[in-house]
């Protein structure tokens, strides 16, 4: 049996800490980043500066936005 792929959700980060979602054009906090994965989104997070995705960084249990 295939495996359906998960939603995926683009979120910027943007100097060091601020978190943007581009598909709801707002900011968010890291909780709500943890929210969307466990609604089954698959949560990847770009540094808008250097272009490189960070998301275990900031996905990581004892990372503060």
């Amino acid at each position: 049996m295939a495996r359906k792929a998960r939603p995926q959700r683009l979120i910027t980060r943007y100097a060091g800490v601020r978190l943007y979602d581009v598909e709801a054009k707002a900011y968010v906090a890291l909780a709500d980043l943890r929210g969307l994965r466990a609604d089954g989104y698959a949560v990847v997070v770009r540094d808008a500066e250097t272009g490189q995705y960070v998301t275990k960084t900031v996905l990581r249990p004892d990372f503060e936005a």
